[in-house]
């Protein structure tokens, strides 16, 4: 069944015929559309304003890290430099005990050497005199 529209009426791409909407109905509607923009655009601006507020948020953290980082690596150094200076010390020691001990043997061995040369020259003397009388 054909139907006949009327003035002001809206023909929708089906052929299908709408009747224009009342005029009363019409403002309040209009007014709830931009009421819905409204709240859409301001909803739009928070977000963006949250997804601003996130980037800073998440770059001052990487700030904050980069610099404990930063600190880590520096005590980091710190304590093996001490760690090293502190192996450097114990070796120094160590080395100088060393020493002191093999100067320590070479005198005893030196002072038993000198009084066994004596005795050895005196064995010499002996045997090479007492072979020429």
């Amino acid at each position: 069944m054909a139907q006949i529209g009327i003035a002001g009426d809206i023909f929708l791409p089906t052929g299908a015929c709408m009747a224009h909407p009342d005029a009363s109905k019409s403002s309040s509607g209009d007014k709830m559309l931009r009421e819905i923009a409204q709240k859409e655009r301001e909803l739009q601006e928070e977000l963006a304003r949250a997804q601003q507020e996130a980037v800073r948020l998440v770059e001052e953290a990487q700030r904050q890290a980069d610099a404990l980082r930063a600190r880590a690596r520096e005590q980091a150094q710190q304590e093996a430099a001490a760690a090293a200076a502190a192996a450097a010390a114990d070796a120094q020691a160590i080395t100088e005990q060393v020493l002191a001990r093999a100067r320590t043997d070479a005198e005893a061995i030196r002072t038993r050497a000198e009084a066994r040369m004596s005795a050895a020259v005196d064995l010499v003397v002996r045997e090479v005199l007492g072979g020429l009388t």
